[in-house]
């Protein structure tokens, strides 16, 4: 008969389950193992979609229990935008002297954060907003949102420099940048880059808005 008192036989056990069954026993409080998991996340979300990623399968990967997840992001769609506003670019806001620059520095923060994995995420975020109207929502507000109201911000500033001429559709120009960039990723099936960003910005906005004096676009 076992001298172990009864909590300390259940410790021992929840041990033994824990390591016959491969979960790692370190907390998700911890920032690192939090990393790991919004890796996980993310790597499986490019590679099977949004469909079909499930909780189960995020369990897996992270070596974690599905009831554990549940506690801290009840649905799936929960855990998908932590793990992808962890790798949010930073948008400073900050006044680059015209508009022409500010969508430079915006795209260039943007691109500069770009991986392997973000073609894939773009395909799968579109996707599951398709049919997860919780998600269209939080896309739309922790991803869209913030880099609209910073290219509407600089848009303000620009209009108070006599920037923006009045045949502009101020709306669309506002969308224009990051649908050229996420356009040539999702038809042309290539990461975007510096170069892409400068052909933007001095080959179609400069002359757009008859910015004079641009550079030739580097290559």
């Amino acid at each position: 008969m076992s001298t172990l008192d009864p909590a300390r036989r259940a410790g021992g056990m929840r041990d033994d389950v824990t390591a016959r069954s491969g979960l790692r026993k370190v907390p998700l409080s911890r920032p690192e193992r939090r990393a790991e998991l919004f890796d996980a996340v993310l790597a499986l979300l490019s590679e099977v979609g949004y469909e079909r990623l499930t909780m189960d399968l995020v369990a897996r990967r992270a070596r974690v229990g599905k009831a554990t997840l549940y506690q801290r992001w009840p649905t799936k769609a929960h855990l998908v935008m932590a793990a992808m506003e962890r790798y949010r670019p930073v948008v400073s806001g900050r006044d680059a002297g015209s508009f022409t620059e500010d969508i430079r520095q915006l795209l260039m923060a943007y691109v500069a954060s770009w991986s392997s994995l973000d073609r894939g995420l773009v395909i799968a975020l579109l996707e599951g907003s398709r049919r997860d109207a919780e998600l269209a929502r939080m896309r739309r507000e922790r991803l869209a949102d913030p880099v609209r109201r910073a290219i509407e911000a600089a848009l303000d500033r620009a209009r108070e420099r006599g920037e923006i001429p009045g045949r502009v559709d101020a709306g669309l120009l506002a969308d224009l940048p990051f649908a050229v960039i996420l356009g040539h990723v999702l038809m042309q099936d290539e990461p975007p880059g510096h170069d892409l960003v400068d052909r933007f910005v001095d080959g179609i906005l400069s002359p757009l808005l008859d910015v004079p004096n641009q550079p030739e676009p580097r290559v």
